[in-house]
């Protein structure tokens, strides 16, 4: 019973350890903000924010004290953290004890107080954000830090992860360097042999190696996170795992410790995709068409067909191969279309905006294979009848009808375009029904009607 109550009281710790920090900020900037005024009340209000940090501090620290006995964190990381929080909450208790006893003392030992405690905050914060969320956590995002990656993933395999599994890619390279040196077909101690996954799975002398889908009862995953004093802790020798390998490691045998898991399955736990590109500096971002896209520039020749008055363009990516085209002439014409035939494959996004485009001149858009964002706004001659030409646009994911006579039967048109993404359905005859109905059939739509 009291076992459960400690483990519980540990848990607490997260949730209120932000307190204390909270309490000495705002104690810090009242005391700053108000240090010229010689007024009694601030002063007892700043007396009384050394004692709630003294106060918050103290549960804060004590609790965790509880959390760390669970034998998951490095002792590494928890010595600094557990007693940079211990001497801040001694900080805090000698000041508010000097200032209820109206201890006099100069602003210079004010101001050494307030930044030993600032210190104090930083470097336990620093070492508990380690310990939660990975080894530099508060400075991995800096724009003008370097991030050291994982060595045993080639450039190659870094470029198509698509290819490449939790398993043979991410885990595996990291028990061959920590841990076959002892674990292997010709030295097997504790009858554990890591060099294949079935043996893996199966475990050793001790029990199962790999317990799918439970990682807190898999005898491998225990033994390299207990912490480094821990008679079983592995390895014995060398560098441990580090927090990022132990995440990784967690989160593939969490989700089921098969040998072929995709990377790309990351994609459904934000924290550990986060992780792994951070660590094995992976981009394991859903890429848009355009990103997996490699086109041949446009021939000087051929951009000679959008040159002039009625048409604007531009490149959209640094090749030259992307073209952005607007007709910017108040009525389209059929010549008009045919000209930006002319380069087709390269146009990527098109606007024909308030032009006066008909139904029958919709035919003319139907073979433009890279068209991911059309723009049909303000042509109240458009209806359903010219949409259904839209269709052959396969890779096609933003369309704007704004202002267009199109009605709730354009739904079952829209319905068969895969890869739409987002629709413009102002200003037009389609009914709130309808869009919930399409909604409800495809949720992945964005559908803006209006405000």
């Amino acid at each position: 019973m009291l076992s459960e109550l400690i483990d519980f009281l540990g848990s607490l710790h997260p949730l209120i350890v932000h307190l204390p920090i909270g309490i000495l900020l705002m104690t810090i900037g009242i005391d700053f903000i108000m240090r010229n005024r010689n007024n009694s009340t601030v002063d007892k209000i700043v007396t009384l924010g050394w004692f709630l940090s003294f106060l918050s501090g103290f549960w804060a620290a004590l609790f965790g004290w509880f959390l760390g006995d669970n034998n998951y964190y490095f002792e590494s990381q928890i010595s600094i953290h557990r007693w940079g929080g211990i001497a801040f909450v001694g900080l805090c208790f000698f000041v508010w004890i000097l200032r209820y006893l109206n201890f006099k003392y100069s602003t210079t030992f004010t101001q050494l107080f307030n930044l030993t405690a600032m210190v104090l905050i930083t470097i336990t914060g620093h070492y508990g954000g380690e310990m939660t969320h990975g080894q530099n956590y508060l400075i991995n995002n800096l724009p003008f830090v370097t991030q050291e990656k994982t060595t045993h993933i080639s450039e190659e395999k870094r470029a198509a992860v698509d290819s490449l599994f939790v398993f043979e890619d991410l885990v595996y390279p990291v028990l061959e360097e920590k841990c076959m040196a002892c674990h292997n077909q010709k030295q097997s101690y504790g009858g554990l042999n890591m060099t294949s996954f079935e043996a893996l799975l199966k475990g050793g002398n001790s029990g199962i190696g790999i317990q799918k889908g439970m990682p807190y009862k898999s005898l491998i995953y225990k033994r390299v996170s207990f912490p480094q004093d821990h008679p079983k802790f592995m390895p014995p020798a060398g560098v441990p795992l580090s927090y990022d390998q132990i995440a990784t490691l967690e989160w593939w045998i969490d989700n089921g410790a098969e040998k072929q898991i995709p990377v790309t399955a990351v994609r459904k736990d934000p924290k550990i995709q986060r992780l792994m590109e951070l660590q094995y500096g992976l981009d394991l971002r859903e890429k848009s068409y355009l990103e997996t896209l490699t086109l041949t520039p446009p021939a000087p020749s051929d951009l000679e067909a959008i040159n002039g008055e009625k048409f604007s363009w531009r490149f959209i990516n640094p090749e030259e191969s992307f073209l952005d085209v607007k007709f910017t002439a108040k009525k389209i014409e059929n010549a008009d279309l045919v000209n930006i035939q002319q380069v087709k494959n390269n146009v990527t996004w098109l606007t024909l905006t308030d032009c006066r485009l008909t139904d029958n001149q919709l035919i003319y858009l139907a073979n433009f294979p890279n068209l991911t964002r059309l723009k049909l706004q303000k042509n109240p001659m458009l209806t359903n009848k010219g949409i259904e030409a839209l269709r052959a646009l396969e890779n096609l994911n933003q369309l704007n009808l704004y202002g267009t006579r199109i009605n709730d039967a354009v739904f079952a048109t829209l319905g068969q375009m895969k890869n739409l993404k987002k629709l413009f359905l102002w200003n037009t005859r389609v009914t709130p029904a309808g869009i919930e109905s399409f909604k409800a059939q495809h949720p992945e739509v964005e559908i803006i009607a209006g405000l």
